[in-house]
């Protein structure tokens, strides 16, 4: 399947606790901060791959990139969940079960801000705000791919497959940004 529907909001919320702005040349501002809302699964379900090869430079703060091994078995502790097909009215893609493995942590690596990272396709991982839990990084895709992504959630947890991305408005997420890039809230 070739997923061709690309996010066209210039800045959405994304389910695992950060803001996104789109940007020119294949790339994006990631922004988290602690009081972002996040999926409900969360804790269970922040492992995840992606269809594109990336790399990400950390501007503000500190960033975890811990990555896993992905082992699949039919009595794996997770639950494969495969992000194809056209985008749900809440802004994400739909969560297909698509089998069961073990998740095996292979490295953990704080990036501080000035540094760069590298993240292949298809390999799994998760990111940590570090520190205060305010970070911006720059994230520019490389090679792209037409398979999707999977998430991996605790098997018996529900996935979150209903986060709303629009659930605060382009005004709240701006002053989100300006929080973590400039150090002070704005008032609209």
């Amino acid at each position: 399947m070739i997923i061709d529907d690309v996010m066209t909001d210039k800045i959405t919320l994304h389910g695992l606790g950060f803001v996104q702005v789109q940007l020119q040349g294949n790339q994006r501002l990631h922004v988290w901060h602690p009081e972002l809302p996040r999926r409900s699964c969360f804790e269970h379900s922040a492992i995840h791959d992606h269809r594109f090869d990336f790399q990400s430079r950390v501007l503000v703060g500190q960033q975890r990139n811990i990555e896993f091994r992905c082992d699949p078995s039919p009595a794996g502790a997770y639950t494969l969940y495969l992000h194809e097909g056209a985008r749900t009215a809440c802004g994400g893609r739909p969560w297909t079960p698509d089998g069961r493995a073990h998740m095996v942590e292979v490295s953990d690596e704080t990036i501080i801000a000035g540094l760069t990272y590298k993240q292949h396709a298809y390999h799994f991982h998760r990111t940590v705000p570090a520190g205060d839990g305010k970070v911006a990084t720059i994230m520019q895709k490389l090679m792209e791919y037409s398979r999707g992504a999977h998430s991996s959630c605790v098997v018996g947890i529900q996935p979150d497959d209903e986060f709303d991305r629009f659930q605060w408005s382009p005004a709240q997420l701006w002053e989100v940004v300006s929080d973590v890039l400039l150090g002070q809230k704005v008032t609209p």
